[in-house]
């Protein structure tokens, strides 16, 4: 009996021996494992500290060799105002993302999309940024009267869209009952800003009002425009009437979205499904404020930010795009005596059932 006691009792010991050196492993290979879903949110912490030109806590997110590399340099006025996480790989202890990335000038008509490739690796327990590169995508510019268009890296520009493609007149969202249609302003064009895929922009002209439109892309008319022009040098050459045929845009629709009055545009930006466009303004009459349009069809979203807040108390700021949802801030204006405390601070809007919560 006492020898079957002391088998049971060496079986427990070795089984309790093998169970702790077995979690001990699993705690072990737990411990170093590359956890995907912690990379990518460090690749959304720093998207947001480099869209808020927050450099130094962006830089903390580096290993100490990335660290060495980073070179301060003038602030660029091509600021970051949105960023699409398009692509995720797991290797090994490491992690690369693939960011669409849209900039756009603030002060002048141009905007750019780059993809970033941000390399996440697992340094100690802590996860860090050990390389970003960068390739040019699409490029928007003005030039003339129009809006000329570049693919990655090509020399070739094509036009878009001109002044003779943007209505003549338009309505605006405050008017309702679509009663009056206003002159669209066509003195000067205002900022701009591509779609991730590159696909759409939406643009601005300006002449004291603001109209505001978006222009699909089809980069397939690219090869008609050069045919066009071929065509066109030829007639020349042959004896024609030497004038230059017209230039095809590769703007294949224009959809008006807003006509902003007093107002001028600060800058805009789609959200992550593109099916949204975000557009910051500042209007001489009450300051800074933000409208949301659905993209498809130019509607105003059923938020009227300049009616939902005391306007003359306050400024409305937006802060980024997530998933099915906008943050943005209130903030009281400097000149304001009494700005609602309750009110102040940040917001959530959430773009499916269109309801706002403070943060």
């Amino acid at each position: 009996m006492k020898k079957f006691l002391s088998c049971l009792l060496i079986i427990f010991c070795i089984l309790s021996i093998a169970g702790c050196s077995n979690k001990k492993e699993e705690e072990k290979i737990k411990k170093n494992a590359f956890e995907i879903k912690t990379a990518n949110n460090v690749v959304l912490s720093y998207m947001n500290f480099i869209m808020k030109e927050d450099f130094e806590n962006g830089k903390k997110l580096y290993t100490k060799d990335l660290y060495r590399k980073a070179t301060d340099l003038p602030i660029s006025n091509m600021k970051i105002k949105g960023y699409k996480v398009t692509e995720s790989n797991e290797v090994g202890r490491s992690g690369v993302f693939k960011v669409r990335v849209t900039r756009t000038s603030i002060g002048s008509s141009l905007s750019c999309v780059d993809e970033y490739s941000i390399k996440i690796v697992k340094d100690g327990a802590e996860y860090k940024i050990s390389e970003i590169t960068n390739t040019p995508q699409k490029e928007a510019f003005l030039e003339g009267t129009g809006i000329r268009f570049r693919d990655k890296k090509n020399v070739k520009t094509n036009l878009i869209i001109d002044v003779s493609g943007i209505p003549k007149y338009s309505y605006s969202k405050d008017d309702g009952a679509r009663l009056y249609k206003i002159m669209v302003p066509l003195k000067e064009f205002g900022p701009m800003n591509f779609s991730y895929e590159g696909d759409k922009i939406a643009f601005s002209t300006y002449n004291k009002n603001t109209f505001i439109g978006i222009v699909n892309i089809d980069e397939s008319l690219e090869v008609q425009a050069q045919g066009n022009a071929d065509q066109s040098g030829q007639s020349s050459q042959s004896g024609g009437s030497g004038v230059m045929a017209k230039e095809k845009p590769i703007g294949k629709d224009l959809i008006p979205i807003d006509l902003l009055f007093d107002c001028k545009v600060e800058f805009m930006t789609f959200s992550m499904d593109e099916k949204f466009l975000l557009v910051q303004y500042n209007s001489e009459k009450t300051g800074k404020c933000i409208r949301v349009y659905k993209v498809d069809n130019g509607d105003m979203i059923p938020i009227n930010f300049e009616k939902d807040y005391p306007i003359e108390k306050v400024q409305i700021i937006f802060s980024s795009f997530g998933e099915d949802n906008m943050t943005y801030e209130v903030i009281p204006k400097s000149n304001s005596n009494g700005a609602e405390g309750d009110i102040i601070g940040k917001w959530k809007l959430n773009l499916k059932d269109f309801t706002v919560k403070k943060l």
